[in-house]
């Protein structure tokens, strides 16, 4: 199954290897809706944006169990749009890539064409809790995790909620670059006592991060 997939320019020194440091959430959004897709051995496609034209572009390369493609992507034009049009043109780099790869690898392309659309019914925000909310020791209250990985920023919030529930407050507690985003399909969380959370980061190529929470204040 397709677990990731990347846009970025790969070229060391390039000058418009700055992309690579926003070029995370639209990816990972797109990937998302992808569960479905029936990609073989497939698990990474990397879409490889260049300015040139000509034979840099005619690039494609099976490896097995990751495949690249390379495309021309115009660097001039994306330097001077706002936040939202950024986004909208890297869903349309990935969308193209994608569907490259599923013509040459004979994949059926409506996996691909739902997630296009689902990522444009999203408004291009990846935004989602993960996991489920864990009860307190004494089963009065729950903590739960959620995400907001967009272009310039990834943010872990914590939300409480009553038993019912019902959420009682909402705070973020963790801001990082987008490049960092990975962390939120590593980090795990638990109660230590009636009143305070540990978050951990569980990433083995991550910082060994932790963020305790004492909720004593917000209890109620």
């Amino acid at each position: 199954m397709l677990n990731q997939i990347t846009l970025a320019c790969y070229t060391q020194g390039h000058k418009n290897q700055s992309i690579n440091s926003e070029a995370w959430s639209v990816p990972e959004l797109y990937c998302s809706f992808l569960k479905e897709l029936e990609s073989g051995k497939v698990v990474k496609a990397n879409i490889n944006i260049r300015d040139e034209w000509g034979d840099l572009l005619d690039y494609y390369e099976n490896y097995g169990d990751v495949i690249t493609v390379r495309n021309h992507f115009d660097f001039s034009v994306y330097s001077i749009l706002n936040k939202q049009e950024k986004k909208k043109m890297q869903l349309e780099a990935v969308h193209k890539g994608m569907m490259q790869i599923a013509e040459k690898e004979g994949w059926s392309i409506d996996s691909l064409l739902d997630a296009y659309n689902q990522c444009l019914e999203r408004n291009l925000e990846y935004q989602f809790q993960v996991g489920k909310p864990k009860s307190s020791p004494n089963r009065k209250h729950k903590i739960g995790l959620w995400c907001n990985w967009d272009l310039d920023v990834f943010e872990f919030y914590w939300i409480l909620f009553d038993k019912q529930n019902m959420e009682l407050k909402r705070e973020r507690f963790v801001s990082k670059s987008p490049y960092e985003g990975e962390i939120v399909y590593y980090v795990k969380w638990n109660w230590i006592s009636e009143s305070a959370v540990v978050f951990q980061d569980k990433y083995k190529y991550g910082k060994n991060e932790s963020w305790k929470i004492d909720f004593s204040d917000k209890l109620f």
